[in-house]
């Protein structure tokens, strides 16, 4: 009887081993990929970001972030916003972030200053400025001339938006007529009928015409390539880590090139991170920007659009000369040649 008993103990004892067993292995072939996904997390470098605010504009940059194209590079990227072009700079020089997203002419004027920085690729290209009128007596507008009689409400100087305005205006040798107002006051200035054409960015441009607005004209048009908005970093950067600056300018290139081959998923994207826009307005804006190439259709930030905004900083006396040397086009080159 007692052989009976050992022989069934240990048979229970063999047969627990073998559930042990099993069940360890089982546990040894989830564990690497649990391991493995900790640990790719952990590889992942961690990178910041400064930018003006959230601008709808901007897109490339979230949809970098939000569509896992900076984790594809490797990076976690973290946006923080500084409240102005000039601050956003400032903490890039300071080493505070290792990338800023704003206007790229502020990096030509802190180098005039002994401040080194470069322009490495570009995120809004052209004016993305349009002029929304509701007067019926104002006309569509090909000509400066034809704004002879009309106010229109601008951001304030020195604003890109102000400048080129009010250079519009002098083209056609008239007094400009511009009420400046912060952003977001625009279109309620043009409601109260306080001026006759508000000079906006979408998604508000969209939202004016679903308000029952019309765009009268468009300055992406009339000025073409422009670089209002890029990708600046520091030379020390460049020279320390030029691999992370290549990773974080394919994401954008990788980005742009999605947004046009994908307007769609794009505008699904948008609103989820605007979540308070109108479906109807998300996707009106971004088509009015990805076919005026506002969202450029990659990361290259072209020479003409360089002198184009340097030039109108010249004539404002920011600047003393066109610097072309803070332009460095060699990332999104070889961005481009790999993610076209």
């Amino acid at each position: 009887m007692y052989q009976k008993i050992s022989v069934i103990v240990l048979l229970l004892i063999l047969s627990l081993s073998f559930f042990a067993s099993d069940q360890g292995s089982q546990h040894l072939q989830q564990t690497p990929g649990q391991f493995g996904q900790a640990f790719a997390e952990e590889k992942l470098e961690a990178v910041k970001v400064a930018q003006f605010a959230d601008f709808f504009l901007y897109m490339p940059l979230y949809l970098a972030d939000g569509k896992g194209f900076f984790k594809e590079q490797g990076l976690s990227v973290t946006i923080t916003s500084t409240g102005g072009d000039d601050k956003t700079f400032a903490a890039v020089i300071s080493g505070d972030v290792h990338f800023g997203i704003a206007d790229p002419t502020f990096v030509a004027i802190a180098r005039a200053k002994g401040q080194p920085g470069k322009v490495i690729a570009s995120i809004v290209n052209g004016v993305p400025f349009w002029g929304v009128a509701k007067n019926s007596e104002v006309p569509e507008i090909k000509e400066p001339q034809q704004l002879e009689g009309f106010t229109v409400a601008t951001f304030p100087s020195p604003s890109t938006a102000f400048t080129l305005q009010k250079q519009m205006f002098e083209a056609a040798g008239l007094k400009p007529q511009i009420r400046q107002a912060a952003f977001g006051a625009l279109l309620p200035l043009l409601e109260a009928g306080a001026v006759d054409i508000a000079l906006e960015l979408e998604p508000n441009v969209s939202t004016a015409v679903k308000q029952g607005a019309r765009v009268v004209y468009s300055m992406a048009e009339m000025y073409g390539d422009f670089a209002i908005t890029g990708v600046t970093t520091s030379e020390t950067l460049i020279a320390e880590n030029p691999d992370l600056v290549q990773k974080f300018v394919n994401a954008i290139q990788q980005a742009e090139s999605y947004a046009h081959a994908n307007p769609e998923a794009t505008a699904d994207f948008a609103l989820e991170r605007f979540p308070n826009l109108d479906p109807g307005i998300v996707a009106e804006a971004l088509k009015r920007v990805i076919n005026s190439n506002t969202l450029p259709r990659n990361a290259l930030m072209s020479k003409a659009a360089w002198q184009q905004a340097c030039q109108l900083r010249v004539d404002a006396g920011d600047l003393p000369a066109i610097d072309e040397a803070a332009l460095d086009n060699t990332f999104a080159q070889k961005a481009i040649e790999a993610y076209k």
